[in-house]
């Protein structure tokens, strides 16, 4: 569901078997037995496909399933390439760490660090690497005893064994996660902090941002670009409360780039707000990134139309806009790589049916196949993405729901 700009300003500015009872001559097991009977029977009706789930076929040149979990309540919460063909993901089941690796063939349960980790209902993991024998996981730090976790881990895989990162990251979560090497990573806190976290080998160093930012993304090759938003300089106003911004590393500090500014015509709706929250480079002159222009809903009587999603290019001299398609009512669409250079916009929606191809800067946006309906699933089939990566195809990769939520599964969808 579409997000109202005082929700969204809101995080902006602050920043997942039944054993029956034995009847007995007590009356009170018998009824004990009927109403745990009972219980049993709804979740079974709650919870259909309870055996394999069964992978239907895709269409031509449209998404398809390379894993769906048999683990009920499972998530992925972040994916990563390590290679040409190597590939992990990570989220969480049962409140311990689920850790999947691809390697060229299929999508298979890892061996997790030593001391099983826990993962809290609202805690997320976060995975980046630079390449297979550097592959680094934030996990929450949960102290005994408290329910909720304050601060972030890292263990980092060296191609043989896990070991653990010294220090902490004083947050209980951060926007985003990239790993330039062993001894370069990069973490951004979200709205409300104007810093970003760097290990440079021996510790967590703060490192300040121009602006706020919500995503980060890049390679030594490419260069580090993080994207977000500001609520001070061109197009800030009394309507119109933030503006996009998209920020470069440039070996020593993080410089803000000049983007194009956003606003209502009049009569101007309330709590105007305009901020990125996906970037994807592809090259030093290929970036991409996308976000919402939006208002604060329901303030007034005669409000305008919902603008379409932005979407920018920066060509290696200026960001400029582009033709972005997609359902509005669906939010924060996410950007990944595709085949043949390309670059495409995903967005959480029954079956990735709001995912658009986006062959070149200027071209219009070509609508891809939604994903094969999963047989035995009777309600609208909802894929929410967590992330994307590209090895020889394009995995998104998040949770699939269906049946009202009582089915939930971790799921990993594939494109050629």
């Amino acid at each position: 569901m579409r997000i109202g700009a005082s929700a969204l300003m809101a995080s902006v500015l602050l920043v997942a078997g039944c054993a029956a009872g034995q009847q007995t001559g007590d009356p009170s097991a018998t009824n004990a037995s009927a109403a745990e009977t009972a219980t049993s029977t709804t979740r079974q009706r709650r919870s259909p496909t309870p055996g394999p789930v069964v992978t239907p076929a895709a269409a031509p040149d449209g998404w398809r399933y390379a894993y769906i979990s048999e683990r009920p309540g499972s998530r992925i919460t972040g994916i990563t390439t390590a290679g040409p063909q190597e590939a992990w993901a990570a989220g969480a089941v049962d409140g311990r760490l689920l850790l999947l690796r691809h390697d060229g063939t299929a999508w298979r349960e890892a061996e997790p660090p030593p001391g099983p980790p826990v993962v809290p209902s609202a805690g997320e993991v976060w995975i980046a690497a630079s390449g297979p024998d550097d592959v680094w996981l934030l996990l929450p730090e949960v102290v005994p005893g408290e329910k909720h976790h304050r601060a972030l881990m890292a263990v980092r895989w060296d191609g043989s064994a896990w070991h653990q990162i010294p220090g902490r990251i004083e947050s209980p979560g951060v926007a985003a996660f990239k790993v330039l090497g062993p001894a370069d990573a990069w973490a951004v806190l979200g709205p409300g902090e104007q810093e970003a976290l760097r290990w440079d080998g021996r510790s967590w160093t703060k490192v300040p941002l121009p602006a706020n930012a919500t995503a980060l993304d890049g390679s030594r090759a490419t260069g580090l670009w993080a994207v977000g938003f500001r609520t001070s300089g061109e197009g800030v106003t009394a309507t119109e409360e933030a503006q996009p911004a998209a920020m470069r590393w440039d070996g020593g500090s993080w410089r803000l780039v000049r983007t194009p500014t956003y606003a209502f015509p009049s009569p101007k709706p309330p709590e105007g707000t305009a901020s990125l929250e996906s970037v994807l480079v592809l090259g030093r002159d290929d970036v991409w990134a996308s976000g919402t222009h939006t208002f604060n809903h329901g303030e007034v009587e005669n409000e305008p139309a919902d603008p379409p999603p932005i979407l920018l290019h920066w060509d290696g001299r200026s960001w400029t806009r582009q033709d972005a398609s997609g359902d509005r009512d669906y939010c924060c669409p996410l950007l990944a790589a595709g085949p043949s250079g390309s670059a495409l916009v995903v967005s959480g929606s029954p079956r990735l049916r709001e995912s658009w191809r986006l062959a070149s800067p200027g071209a219009s946006p070509v609508k891809l196949p939604s994903l094969p309906k999963v047989p035995g699933l009777k309600r609208s089939q909802f894929f929410k993405v967590a992330g994307t990566a590209r090895t020889g195809m394009t995995w998104a990769a998040g949770t699939l729901s269906a049946d009202g939520g009582f089915w939930s599964r971790a799921a990993i969808a594939a494109l050629s």
